[in-house]
């Protein structure tokens, strides 16, 4: 049973990694766009939207 909690737990840290790369990027591409002036804007909003999730 342990095994199959810490693969689970492996699983989900690896899905969560990717949505933040993917958030990251996102922002990023927004940047580059001319959608936002500032780049700490972008990760202001990244660091509130991530910061109290669900580990």
């Amino acid at each position: 049973m342990a095994v199959a909690v810490k693969g689970d737990y492996q699983l989900a840290l690896e899905e969560q990694k990717t949505e933040v790369r993917n958030h990251v990027l996102a922002g990023l591409e927004q940047i580059k766009e001319g959608k936002t002036k500032d780049f700490n804007s972008v990760c202001d909003r990244l660091e509130n939207k991530y910061k109290n999730e669900a580990i």
